[in-house]
């Protein structure tokens, strides 16, 4: 517990407590005045005002009079602010704020527009209807509506700044077309042309045609795929139906059964034409046979793997020529490669009964039969299931997976060298927790597991009063290292009380684990089961309330953001500050929590500008006396810098927090649990975007990359942690950072897993 109180001394204490602070339901003045660059009014603007947490639907709207003037009623809070009036460029302020008390003013100054009309025709002259037309500009500030060109093929766009602008046409079985010019421009004739055909022949390294050829070619312009269907005639291959643009176009030859050669060229296929495009090995005879003799690091062969060999360009979305040829090494470990292009880049084989891989170490030989040394990639530890009797068991579950080997044998794979740990579950026995020492590059075996039957354990649920039983109630039983959810997703055991508050868990196993229940109406418990113990009274502690405000530090009232209440045991709750900025909400009493708000993302409708840093706040530790009803306000942060952290990985088990002052090393799993409880966390990170061509694009979060950014923190020491969640264990990077300027300070990072982490087994 003593790092625990370290931990808990760095983070931010709560705001006195104003317990009378209630934002009135009231609406306000709020006063928008709309002028020209040259400080002139302009008169009716089209102004919409809309609340800036996602998913509201309070929305403000009015016309500036003739002094540029409108005054709209609104509630005090955070708004997003659009003005549109013919002849201007459209607006957006995305940081209006509305305190409470006084009239609200905001001046906008609109940039006059250039304006931009054309018309769109075919390669004949003629006009195309329908063609939908999209702008990017220079001023990323700045979105303009799509539009169509008309019957006569015309087409015009409002409110475009001056600048760099490229236009973008697009219309169903054309292709596209892309013009780029500077605003404003004279009026402009946008030509568009019928989908083409592309010809593909393939040489080979004497210049003759190869007939069948594998052939494909990738759209370098398109984002979105395409089906194709080739003609396959018996000199070349033939793409019908393509829009123009430029294609990598690939070809293969196939020197022996065991080697390939892949060439790619660029090629720009014209609006409504056949193109011809050749790829050509001519004059490239490669090298071979290449000979050598793959063995481990201790110099034995390694016998009956099968391999590739690759050579040249790695990319296979840029113009290049590459090579690959399979193998199979013999008892001695040797092996040959029949056609290389040159020599090898690298190689690795598979074992497919492990299904590791390894890599050669260092460059190549020369290919005169040399002895080439293989690292295994990654590790494992391979064990076994078996009842009391010793026979193995064909039906069981590994952390959740089940493996179904009938002689009772699982693998576990391992990436680092340090202690790993898994539960196996088998119906009518206690689940085993199993611990091994893992190292990198070995297949090392852990003794048999043998099943246990385990104790039963009866217990009953009593509400405040120590005597009324609580009934229908859920009651987990939770591994030590579980009871914070930070470790491998798992199945929590569980059972529900009957109608005397009585329950009975069987096939307990004989170590620490905990008994948790969290009732919303009665209450939380959370109780240590020791090893022996059989019978359990377990006595709710009732709920506090908790409740206040959530403003930006300026009187302004925040709706949407999320109250996320973590606390000592796995318990969370989360609440929502409503339209007043107010929140109310049940907490766990008699627990050390921390509350965590988080601002929603701005309620910013495409097209949309980039939007500003959303609201940050900081975590507060509270321990509330059950029974009770406290009161606490929360504020965004202020500060100046903004932190980035930048780890190469992708989300999916990689995150980063941020606690201020120099908080030490986590001295065990449990202690890692109290600082992730404590941490800042990263701001909202967007997951969908409008590409140039106007379709949406949607990434799950855990495929993002894995950068992280804390904004508006106070000058001053902090300590990151990034976390990289392995199987079974965690890998953790501690680095301490100065912040003793404004802007952004960025950090890069590894991957914990490959870059110095230090391991922690849950």
């Amino acid at each position: 517990m003593g790092l625990l109180a370290v931990v808990l001394a760095c983070v931010e204490a709560p705001r006195p407590v104003q317990t009378n602070t209630r934002w009135p339901m009231e609406e306000v003045a709020f006063t928008i005045r709309t002028l020209d660059p040259a400080g002139q009014p302009v008169s009716s603007v089209r102004l919409v005002a809309r609340r800036a947490d996602r998913g509201s639907l309070v929305i403000r709207s009015g016309t500036t009079d003739a002094t540029g003037t409108a005054r709209l009623r609104v509630m005090p809070g955070w708004y997003v602010v659009q003005a549109e009036a013919a002849g201007f460029v459209s607006v957006t302020r995305a940081d209006a704020r509305v305190p409470v008390g006084g009239e609200a003013r905001l001046d906008v100054t609109l940039e006059r527009a250039a304006p931009i009309a054309g018309r769109v025709v075919d390669l004949e002259g003629r006009p195309v209807a329908r063609a939908r037309l999209g702008l990017s500009l220079a001023n990323e500030a700045v979105s303009v509506q799509p539009t169509e060109s008309d019957a006569e093929g015309r087409f015009h766009f409002d409110g475009v700044p001056a600048g760099s602008v490229t236009l973008r046409a697009e219309k169903y079985d054309w292709s596209p077309t892309r013009l780029e010019f500077v605003a404003p421009a004279p009026e402009l004739t946008v030509v568009m042309g019928g989908l083409s055909s592309l010809r593909v022949r393939v040489l080979d390294p004497q210049g003759r045609a190869l007939p069948g050829v594998a052939t494909h070619i990738n759209a370098m312009d398109e984002r979105r795929p395409f089906e194709r269907f080739p003609e396959q005639g018996p000199e070349d291959v033939v793409f019908q139906q393509l829009r123009a643009g430029r294609y990598l176009v690939t070809g293969r030859y196939e020197p022996s059964p065991e080697c390939w050669w892949d060439r790619s060229i660029e090629v720009q296929v014209a609006p409504g034409t056949r193109t011809e495009a050749t790829v050509s090995f001519e004059g490239i005879h490669g090298l071979g046979p290449w000979r050598a003799r793959a063995v481990e690091s201790k110099g034995q062969g390694v016998a009956d793997r099968e391999g590739m060999a690759w050579t040249g360009s790695t990319s296979t979305t840029e113009a290049g020529l590459r090579g690959k040829c399979d193998f199979r090494t013999a008892s001695d470990g040797s092996f040959i490669l029949p056609h290389l292009l040159e020599n090898p880049d690298f190689i690795s084989m598979t074992d497919s009964s492990a299904r590791f891989e390894w890599r050669s170490q260092g460059s190549p030989p020369p290919g005169t039969g040399e002895a080439l040394v293989f690292r295994k990639d990654g590790g494992a530890l391979k064990g076994r299931v078996v009842r009391p009797d010793g026979q193995p068991v064909g039906f069981f579950e590994v952390d959740g997976h089940p493996p179904h080997n009938p002689r009772g044998e699982y693998v576990r794979y391992v990436d680092l060298t340090h202690t790993y740990q898994w539960v196996i579950d088998v119906l009518g026995f206690a689940p085993a927790l199993v611990r091994a020492q893992g190292r990198e590059g070995e297949v090392l075996q852990v003794p048999d597991v043998v099943l246990d039957e385990g104790r039963t354990v009866q217990g009953r649920v009593f509400a405040r009063n120590g005597r009324t039983g609580v009934p229908h109630q859920e009651v987990q039983l939770v591994e030590a290292f579980d009871l914070d959810g930070h470790g491998p997703p798992r199945r929590l055991r569980a059972v529900m009380t009957d109608a005397e508050g009585r329950f009975q868990f069987e096939h307990v196993p004989g170590r620490l684990q905990f008994l948790r229940v969290d009732s919303k109406e009665h209450g939380t418990v959370l109780h240590a089961l020791e090893p022996n113990e059989t019978a359990v009274r377990l006595r709710l502690v009732p709920h506090a309330e908790l409740h206040g405000s959530v403003t930006d530090g300026a009187r302004v009232p925040l709706a949407g953001v999320s109250l996320n209440v973590r606390c000592e045991g796995g318990f969370t709750v989360s609440s929502r500050s409503d339209g007043a900025g107010l929140y109310s909400m049940n907490i766990p009493g008699d627990r050390e929590c921390f509350v965590h708000p988080e601002g929603s993302p701005l309620n910013i409708r495409p097209p949309f500008p980039p939007q500003p840093p959303p609201v940050s706040f900081s975590s507060t530790r509270l321990r509330v006396s059950s029974g009770s009803r406290q009161a606490l306000d929360f504020e965004s942060r202020q500060g100046p810098v903004s932190l980035e952290v930048r780890v190469e990985a992708s989300r999916e088990f990689v995150t980063a927090f941020v606690l201020p002052g120099d908080v030490p090393w986590p001295r065990s799993p449990e202690a890692l649990d109290d600082v992730m409880r404590a941490g800042f966390g990263s701001d909202p990170m967007p997951n969908t975007w409008e590409s140039e061509d106007e379709h949406e694009s949607f990434v799950p979060h855990f495929m993002l990359g894995a950068d992280f950014r804390f904004s508006h923190l106070p000058l001053g020491h902090y300590t990151v942690f990034i976390r990289d969640q392995m199987d079974g264990a965690d890998a953790i990077l501690r680095i301490p950072v100065e912040l003793t300027g404004t802007g952004v300070h960025v950090i890069q990072s590894a991957r914990p897993a490959r870059g110095g982490g230090r391991p922690y087994t849950r």
